[in-house]
């Protein structure tokens, strides 16, 4: 209650203030890699007075990027326009759209394009989008000091950052407190906590920009990120298939995968990382042909795991250069990733009684999770065995789910081992189902006996599907880079009667 009066009394003051600062906003633009999604803003940005839809991508205010693409007058005209109309409409606002890192984004979007908007300006406007700023900088130097450190975002540290530096209100304390936030919010082997591997990139890149803008400043503080950039950026490199995209956990898109591929300096990171004495995160394996993800990431509560899927001991596998087994991906195409997208049943993973691992709820962290994920990895010349295991189901349930799989390194095979164990006897039957999503252009064929089936790839590669258990095929669907595909899926379906229960199968090119 407290900090809500706080906040009224300062929007009122800032609004009644006229700035006489003379703060200057020009050639502040650090932008390294463009995450804007140009066919999403398309869909909005001629409508009319289109600023007064609640719609996140359009307060963040990425509009002015694709207006600058645009160029001339009519890009300058329609920039101006939606700005001076949404700080009519919302700047006595406490809600949205002055949440989570809408502030942060607007101001950020508004100086990397503040030369663009101004070029053909009057004086009155040119005043009026000063002002614009200013108030941004304000509230976010209000705002910062409220949020917890897991509900920052890299926008968030960017958009504090020129605050403070544009008022000349830096010292070496506020840029420690950054690299406190930064380093709590990757983990041991420097993956961004949301293991959301676009979120992950755009972490990068903003610490990027931060170093580019502490260089600009001539900051003696400019190369205190560079060892985080370096191990994040490290790490990336292992996290895409042989086919060049990005593993799909957690809201995870290929939208933008090129760019992030060029971006990443490769001869720094020839040395290959290792998943190693690590209990939580995306486990992986990789060799000359063959390359394979684990989701073995512990959920929480905290904002930064808003995005994870309830995918836990999912699988991914890419072999010769294209991708086998998969998630069913994301999209951002109409302004977030559809919740359905993240259930289990859209995972290669085990489900049972076709309920959620962990209780998917929107734009917030989930409710109820798995509270303990257990990962075990051993190693040896031939094999490299990854277990893991959680208790989702245990409460509803009474069932512990464990994944065991066998990597051959000098095969190329993969061989699993799924269990459903029981704590208390119960004669309630059970539906389980294990299901291995394909990727699309496959051909698919049974053996005689509906335990095997033969997949050729679109590469014309042969691979085979066994099982203990008769086979089923599904229908699927592949979503990535905003296009959505029709495919198929395996699946292992059974029925739990007994105190453990044990399904085998590997998948091996022939």
């Amino acid at each position: 209650m407290i900090l809500i009066i706080k906040k009224i009394v300062f929007i009122f003051i800032t609004s009644k203030f006229n700035s006489k600062k003379n703060l200057s906003y020009l050639d502040l633009n650090f932008r390294k890699i463009d995450f804007t999604n140009h066919d999403k803003v398309k869909t909005f940005i001629f409508k009319k007075n289109f600023y007064t839809f609640k719609n996140k991508n359009i307060h963040s205010f990425d509009f002015l990027n694709f207006s600058n693409k645009l160029g001339g007058k009519i890009g300058i005209n329609l920039s101006k326009k939606a700005i001076f109309g949404w700080y009519k409409l919302n700047k006595n606002k406490l809600g949205f759209p002055w949440v989570e890192d809408l502030s942060s984004k607007r101001l950020i979007n508004l100086l990397y394009n503040y030369e663009y908007i101004n070029s053909a300006s009057k004086e009155d406007d040119k005043k009026k989008l000063d002002f614009i700023i200013y108030f941004h900088i304000q509230r976010i130097l209000f705002d910062f000091n409220s949020k917890k450190i897991t509900e920052f975002t890299s926008f968030d540290l960017i958009a504090y950052l020129l605050s403070c530096l544009l008022l000349k209100k830096i010292n070496e304390t506020e840029i420690n407190y950054i690299k406190f936030i930064v380093d709590n919010q990757i983990d041991k082997i420097g993956v961004h906590k949301s293991y959301n591997f676009l979120e992950h990139s755009k972490f990068i890149n903003n610490l990027n920009e931060i170093k580019n803008i502490l260089l600009f400043f001539k900051s003696k503080k400019s190369n205190v990120f560079d060892e985080v950039i370096l191990k994040m950026s490290s790490i990336l490199n292992e996290y895409f298939h042989l086919d060049g995209s990005l593993a799909l956990f957690n809201g995870t898109n290929n939208v933008y995968t090129m760019n992030i591929y060029k971006s990443l300096n490769k001869e720094s990171y020839l040395k290959k990382r290792d998943f190693s004495n690590i209990n939580n995160g995306i486990a992986f394996y990789s060799d000359t042909n063959k390359k394979i993800f684990f989701d073995v990431v512990q959920p929480n509560s905290d904002m930064i795991s808003s995005s994870l899927s309830a995918g836990t001991l999912s699988v991914e596998l890419s072999g010769f250069g294209e991708k086998i087994l998969t998630n069913c991906g994301a999209s951002e195409n109409f302004g977030k990733n559809p919740e359905y997208l993240r259930y289990s049943a859209a995972h290669s993973t085990i489900i049972l009684q076709n309920t959620n691992i962990s209780e998917i709820k929107e734009d917030n962290p989930h409710v109820k999770f798995p509270q303990s994920v257990v990962f075990r990895k051993e190693a040896n010349d031939q094999e490299e065995i990854f277990e893991g295991s959680h208790n989702g189901y245990l409460k509803k349930f009474n069932k512990i789910i464990k994944r065991r799989l066998v990597i051959y390194k000098n095969k190329n095979k993969l061989e699993g081992e799924d269990s459903f164990i029981s704590y208390k006897n119960q004669n309630a039957r059970m539906i389980y189902h294990i299901r291995f999503h394909l990727a699309n252009e496959m051909v698919l064929n049974f053996t005689n006996n509906k335990k095997n089936i033969i997949l050729k790839t679109k590469k014309n590669n042969i691979w085979l599907f066994k099982s203990n258990t008769e086979l089923i095929i599904e229908d699927s669907i592949s979503v990535d880079n905003n296009i959505t595909k029709p495919t198929k899926q395996i699946v292992i379906k059974g029925v739990l009667l007994n105190k453990k229960i044990i399904e085998k199968w590997s998948l091996e090119k022939i």
